[in-house]
């Protein structure tokens, strides 16, 4: 439920601070599957200290907020969000950390800058780690808060530290192994930034895999089409795109949207497909690969303001 007089307190506080916002923002625009309604209120902080007073003052009207980043794995409702959407995309930045010529790098980079220019800066400099991500439309703070993996890697193996802003106050915390699951960095709070630890490589060899890597992902999944990434998890005995194709599944649809026919686990926003027949495809795929093989898909994608 909206809360005008809260909303109202709060435009004032970012126009005292010069922080900037929109007014009833399609959330469509910043999700990678261009589905989802008008936020009340998006705010776009480009510091630690607006992100910092952004959230207080939120919390303390009582005001509902979420954060995004790149808008990959986000299914948002096609009513949108009654409350306060925070982008972190004008948050970014890389800093070097580690400057011992022929060590390994440590770069902290800004939890809304897209790994791409992470993956672009490292292999500038020479540091390899980071190429199984190439073509992923990830931020940082994203690409930590699901722990992005691909290929047999995750971020969590190059993951030193993560900047934390919870609550009230920002920490600096050097993950342990148990803080990270499948797809999951457990810790609460939001990422800030975090330090990767990247390492000295040849520029050609870095130059050959990310070709590599990226030509396979592009044979391979929809990149160029309105996706949200992975729907689900891959279960402990197999992958769900296999699961879900053996299911005959590829290219089954509900109304705007379709279950992709060059991956399975990909769904596709054909140019019309709400958030609704999105869920109503996801709930069809998870029920036929139950009755069929006896498990349960979770997802991967996130939603605002609906769920399965």
């Amino acid at each position: 439920m909206e809360k005008p007089f809260q909303l109202k307190i709060f435009e004032k506080f970012l126009k005292e601070k010069g922080i900037a916002y929109k007014e009833d923002e399609p959330l469509a625009k910043h999700t990678t599957i261009r589905i989802g309604g008008p936020a009340r209120f998006m705010v776009f902080p480009k510091r630690e200290d607006e992100l910092l007073e952004i959230v207080k003052n939120a919390t303390e009207l009582d005001i509902p907020w979420y954060v995004v980043g790149g808008g990959s794995n986000l299914l948002c409702a096609d009513e949108g969000f009654p409350g306060v959407v925070i982008n972190l995309r004008s948050m970014k930045g890389i800093a070097e950390r580690s400057l011992v010529p022929d060590a390994n790098l440590f770069l902290e980079a800004l939890s809304g800058t897209m790994v791409g220019e992470v993956i672009s800066f490292a292999r500038r400099k020479g540091y390899s780690g980071l190429e199984f991500l190439a073509g992923v439309p990830a931020t940082v703070g994203g690409a930590v808060r699901m722990n992005a993996g691909a290929y047999g890697r995750s971020f969590s193996m190059l993951v030193r530290r993560v900047k934390l802003l919870k609550d009230g106050k920002i920490e600096d915390y050097e993950p342990k192994d148990s803080d990270w699951t499948y797809r999951s960095f457990r810790k609460e709070g939001i990422v800030v930034s975090a330090t990767l630890e990247l390492t000295k490589s040849n520029p050609e060899e870095i130059e050959r895999k990310l070709k590599e890597i990226y030509f396979k992902r592009k044979a391979s999944q929809p990149l160029a089409e309105k996706t949200f990434g992975s729907a689900f998890k891959n279960p402990p005995c197999c992958y769900a795109g296999k699961l879900i194709e053996d299911c005959g599944l590829k290219g089954f649809r509900v109304g705007g949207a379709k279950v992709s026919e060059k991956h399975a686990n990909f769904i596709v926003n054909l140019g019309s497909a709400t958030a609704k027949d999105v869920l109503a495809l996801l709930r069809e795929v998870q029920k036929r690969v139950w009755e069929r093989f006896n498990i349960m898909l979770e997802p991967e994608v996130k939603f605002l303001g609906c769920s399965m």
